[in-house]
């Protein structure tokens, strides 16, 4: 009783021994957690991009559901079988090697499981004294932890050759697969490695089945498996090599680089295809010294990104590959008219039917033009947005006042947009600014979910924000409509890509000089985004001076085919369903209504919305047409009209000279070929105009008629004054060569 009552002391004692030690010489815990690889998922869990840790390991943490009693046992049937029965340290064992080492030239180890993981905290020379502490540090594991947590930090930290730390990182490196996929055989060669990690790593076949044959013999020898799964695991060839680590979805996947598993709404199948397909539209646009491509897919109901690929080619480090073109800055050329046209909408401006003007528009010294240089004259405005035409365009977004696309822009937060309105004024709706083709995508899936904005993630983790309205979901509605239906004509070659297609609702966009090329398309399910391109800034010799307009490379021709096949991949299978607010009512097409409406048409409005054009439509160059068409022979005619205030205090409009124009003359022509001609527009009922030159006498003539004068080289002041003494004014110079 005496002896058994001072054992209780004595282990009390070393016990209080052990507490005051570990008081003095904490267990440095954070040595046992090391900076983490990074592996990157698609929505589906396959792997797609694995990074080394920020210092420069492959370094995979093992999950504990993937720790099977495969590994337990094959583990510690070679390295520790009492791993379960001692305390950190094995008397026995310890007792044996001091036997052993004494009296033999070779050494054997004692080491427990429990030391192993003790020596790859600090990895010190292995010296008696060393010994001692990784004894003590042994315990200190042992009193903090659970056999359990032991056995993963160990799995998590062993040894497996040059940069490769642990168990899971072994398995991805040497078979390419997770630790669950592995076989019995697979997981014998693993766990031996680490007794000599440089030497047993793969380098022959015939080494990596000694390992294995070894293992798993001291596995079947312990009991831990029959004879039958030692016969099959002897059988079993192994593969094992080093493998390049995973590299798929480049640009997005170099995002996270903070550790752990980050889990992407990418679709790894589709972004392949994708990529493929970029890779191989490109090859065709080479010739053209256009080299740079990029294309996103989101997911409109749940705004989950399914694609990202920021280039073709990640790798093509002549034309600057690596850079991700989603994050820069483009020109949206002519794709965000649309957005102005719903608004128009809203607003009770137009109808899909009504028809606009689309005639030369002169805004604060801005005078913007077709793609091809001509105008159409009276056109609908379901045909306006599909030719794209930009004077209808321009002048809706000035007439929609706050509501304009400024407005619609800055209520999405579209990074770019920092200065005041004024600052773009009306080259805004001919992309006039800088956005990211992701953030135009976001914008273009607020048509298809009803006219409410939402950023798209590429996190599954990441919880959507509340979306914003931008948009009524009636005028969504009404433009999808719209953008599905583009005349067959305008496509040309590009055509038969829609052959056997799904609808799709879509709009290009071209910038200048052709620098972006770009198509964005939508249905309910999906939105896509494609852009085409140099990221170099660099004009591709797809536009030269030489070629025809309808020659040249644009977005319809370069982007929207890939925009097309992409759709052909995805499928969607649904329309959109009309809202309530939608309704069918006969509507006057006429741009101004004289007594009766001329023109009626069945068309789609908006309900409780009245058709109600603002009088400034009917600008004064509009007004100019109406006299030269014999629409109107006098400005009288119209004083009928509630908008007959505003148009008759409209300033005498010059047409010719063009304002701020320069006017070159044949200096060996005579007088009489060079005479420039004057003609302006009174909106005055007595149809009498002076012209006013420079400080010449003036000149007495009538609205409309056209005169011609000579002039000498030089500058001029040219004024037009009516009979209500208002004055329209332009500045004009003539130079002779």
């Amino acid at each position: 009783m005496i002896k058994i009552s001072k054992l209780i002391i004595a282990l009390l004692l070393l016990f209080l021994l052990f507490l005051s030690l570990d008081i003095l010489y904490p267990l440095d815990k954070k040595r046992l957690y090391k900076p983490q690889s990074t592996l990157i998922y698609d929505r589906h869990s396959e792997l797609m991009r694995l990074h080394l840790s920020e210092d420069g390991f492959l370094r995979i943490p093992i999950d504990k559901a993937s720790i099977s009693e495969d590994i337990k046992k094959t583990l510690l049937s070679y390295e520790d079988q009492y791993f379960y029965y001692h305390f950190g340290v094995n008397p026995f064992s310890l007792a044996r090697a001091i036997l052993f080492n004494m009296n033999n030239q070779r050494t054997i180890g004692a080491s427990t499981l429990t030391m192993q993981v003790a020596r790859m905290m600090h990895r010190k020379k292995r010296t008696l004294n060393n010994k001692f502490i990784e004894i003590f540090m042994a315990l200190q594991l042992e009193y903090y932890y659970s056999k359990d947590e032991i056995l993963e930090i160990y799995l998590n930290n062993t040894p497996y050759g040059g940069n490769i730390e642990g168990f899971a990182s072994a398995s991805f490196a040497y078979f390419d697969t997770p630790v669950e996929s592995l076989s019995l055989a697979q997981i014998a060669y693993l766990v031996s490695i680490p007794k000599n990690p440089n030497y047993n790593k793969p380098s022959n076949k015939k080494r990596v089945e000694q390992l294995k044959n070894r293992v798993l013999t001291s596995l079947y020898t312990s009991a831990g498996i029959s004879m039958s799964q030692y016969n099959r695991a002897i059988e079993e060839s192994i593969e094992a090599y080093r493998h390049t680590l995973a590299n798929k979805a480049p640009h997005l996947s170099s995002k996270f680089k903070g550790g752990g598993r980050v889990l992407t709404t990418i679709d790894l199948a589709l972004q392949e295809s994708i990529e493929m397909l970029l890779q191989k539209n490109i090859k065709t646009l080479k010739s053209l010294d256009i080299h740079n491509a990029m294309a996103l897919v989101i997911d409109n109901k749940t705004m989950q990104i399914l694609s990202y690929v920021g280039s073709q080619d990640f790798n093509d480090k002549k034309y600057f590959g690596e850079v991700d073109g989603l994050e820069a800055l483009i020109s949206p050329g002519s794709t965000l008219k649309p957005f102005v046209y719903a608004k128009a909408l809203e607003k009770g401006f137009i109808t899909p039917l009504k028809k606009v003007y689309d005639i030369s528009l002169f805004v604060n010294g801005y005078k913007p033009l077709n793609y091809n240089e001509e105008f159409l004259g009276e056109v609908t405005a379901k045909e306006a947005l599909q030719l794209s035409l930009n004077i209808p365009a321009v002048e809706l977004d000035i007439l929609l006042g706050n509501s304009s696309l400024y407005s619609v822009l800055t209520q999405a937060k579209i990074s770019s947009i920092t200065h005041p309105k004024s600052y773009y004024g009306s080259s805004l709706v001919l992309g006039g600014c800088g956005i990211t083709l992701k953030e135009l995508a976001q914008l273009f899936a607020s048509f298809a979910n009803g006219g409410e904005y939402e950023n798209a993630s590429y996190l599954l983790s990441q919880t959507p924000k509340k979306a914003k309205r931008i948009l009524a979901k009636e005028s969504a509605y009404l433009i999808s409509k719209i953008l599905v239906d583009v005349p067959r004509d305008s496509f040309s070659s590009s055509w038969e890509y829609l052959k056997n297609m799904p609808k799709v609702a879509f709009k290009t966009g071209t910038s200048a000089n052709a620098i972006d090329m770009l198509a964005i398309g939508y249905t309910p399910e999906y939105t896509v985004a494609v852009w085409y391109g140099n990221f170099s800034g660099k004009q591709g010799k797809a536009l030269t001076k030489e070629q025809k307009k309808e020659e040249q490379l644009t977005g319809l021709k370069a982007s929207a085919p890939t925009l097309l096949d992409i759709f052909k991949l995805l499928k969607p299978q649904q329309w959109f369903t009309k809202p309530e607010g939608v309704i069918r009512k006969k509507i006057c097409q006429d741009t101004i209504v004289i007594g009766e409406c001329k023109e009626f048409a069945l068309d789609d409005t908006i309900k409780g919305i009245q058709l109600s054009p603002p009088c400034e439509l009917m600008r004064a160059e509009v007004l100019a047409r109406l006299f030269d068409t014999g629409y109107i022979k006098s400005i009288q005619e119209l004083s009928s009209h509630s908008c007959y205030p505003l148009w008759k205090s409209y300033k005498p409009l010059i047409t010719s000279p063009l304002h701020g124009s320069k006017q070159i003359q044949n200096r060996l022509l005579p007088k009489e070929l060079k005479k420039t001609k004057l003609q302006c527009y009174s909106f005055e009922t007595n149809s009498t105009i002076i012209w006013m030159i420079n400080n010449q006498s003036p000149i007495h003539a009538f609205s409309s008629k056209p005169m011609y004068r000579y002039f000498d080289t030089g500058k001029y002041k040219i004024e037009c004054l009516d009979q209500g003494a208002k004055i329209g004014n332009i500045t004009v110079e003539i130079d002779e060569i």
